[in-house]
Order: structure tokens, then sequence, then C-alpha cells
């Protein structure tokens, strides 16, 4: 009996967080954070009807992610050098092709500066977490 309540309060846990058994969690508009150390990336199904068989790199190299309704906030590093993104949940997303490094541009995933990114932030009241945030809630680390 311990057993299956230890099994149904997991699983509970792992619906209320919006994330399957390999730790991605839904940040909603068919977006994905995959915070497994080794994919550390925003990413999009290649089929919808089956979000966690296969995806499509969005954004590389996460730092922190937030979101809500409306948008998603992503900070990633490479190097020294931090970049801004902004997902806008509530437009269309087209794709516009594919970067060197097999990321997909979208036409509602934007690269802003801090500034631009700090007021999205505080005037949808997004809170951020870090991707060590998030592999902790999962155990990772």
């Amino acid at each position: 009996m311990r057993n299956k309540l230890l099994i149904l309060l997991t699983l509970i846990s792992l619906n209320s967080c919006q994330m399957n058994w390999y730790g991605d969690i839904s940040l909603g508009s068919d977006f994905y954070y995959m915070v497994e150390p080794a994919f550390n990336s925003i990413v999009i199904p290649v089929n919808p009807n089956e979000p966690y068989k296969s995806s499509i790199y969005i954004i590389k190299d996460i730092e922190s992610v937030g979101f809500n309704k409306n948008y998603i906030l992503v900070t990633s590093k490479i190097g020294d050098e931090t970049k801004y993104w902004r997902i806008d949940k509530k437009a269309v997303s087209k794709e516009l092709g594919y970067k060197v490094n097999s990321i997909m541009e979208l036409s509602n995933v934007l690269e802003i500066n801090s500034v631009e990114f700090d007021k999205i932030k505080k005037d949808e009241k997004i809170k951020l977490k870090t991707k060590t945030e998030y592999r902790k809630e999962l155990n990772y680390e």
C-alpha cells in the first residue's frame, strides 16, 4: 500500500510540474525546456502529438527560464556572452530556417537586449529559475 501511495504522489508531482518522465518541462505553446545537463535547451516537438519522442532545438546553453501564459523568457550563455530571449506564445510560430548549429529560427523567438528583457519580466511578473534550480528539483544535481 505504501508503494502505491508513493507512486501516486510521484505521478501527481510530475503532472503538476508539467514535465514528463525525462524531466522535460512544458512551457506552453509546444515549447519545452530539456533540463537534463546533456541537453539543456528549449525545444519544440517534431510531432506535436508525441512531443517527447523527437525535438528540434530552438535555444541552447540555457542559464535561466521563466514563463507565463504570454511569454517565455530565457537567458543563455556561451563563454562569457549572455543572451536574452523572448518567446511570444500569443504569436503564430512560423519557421524561418536553420542556423549553422542546427537551431531552428522561429518568427516568435527573438533575441532581445537586457533592458527589454527586464521590462517584460517586470511587467509580466515572470519569475526566472536557473538551470541549477530546475536540476535540483529533478535530482540531476
